[in-house]
């Protein structure tokens, strides 16, 4: 092989071991979780009538981030099989850079295996485009109930 051949193999070669500028790993996190949260519109991307067209919600906190409120745009069914269109939390932990909250829903009937009400943790995922909830009782962690970031729509012009 000539050197120059070489040369332009072994640096050919040095490039492809080299990871690409675009892939640095997961997306970053949002560097304010609870504005980001409260800044967007969430839905179910796999319930029926939950979708973003037919029924989102929002995510408000109080001025301290010691209080949650997650408002649907309509009428929804619970976890109870009730009718409902807003949940409460209390809001009892954060880690930013997990991108992570954990809460404590207002009137929660579900217990833990030692029989205390379940504590959940809202768990950002995929960059901030979506969430998902787990369990402080859940180990190893787990991701459930998934929820996407709603697009805005559309502008008009």
């Amino acid at each position: 092989m000539r050197p120059a051949r070489s040369l332009t193999l072994a640096l050919v070669l040095s490039a492809l071991a080299l990871p690409s500028v675009g892939q640095s790993g997961p997306p970053e996190l949002p560097a304010d979780i609870f504005a980001h949260l409260t800044a967007n519109r969430w839905a179910f991307p796999d319930v029926a009538e939950m979708h973003c067209d037919e029924n989102p919600h929002t995510i408000t906190f109080n001025e301290e981030r010691t209080k949650s409120w997650f408002d649907w745009q309509g009428p929804m069914i619970n976890y109870l099989g009730e009718t409902d269109q807003q949940g409460s939390y209390d809001v009892l932990e954060s880690d930013p850079e997990e991108g992570t909250i954990t809460m404590y829903l207002h009137g929660e009937q579900r217990m833990t295996d030692e029989g205390s009400p379940v504590v959940w943790i809202l768990r950002l995922i995929d960059g901030g485009e979506a969430y998902c909830w787990d369990r402080t009782d859940w180990s190893p962690p787990r991701c459930t109930h998934l929820h996407i970031r709603c697009q805005p729509p559309a502008p008009i012009s």
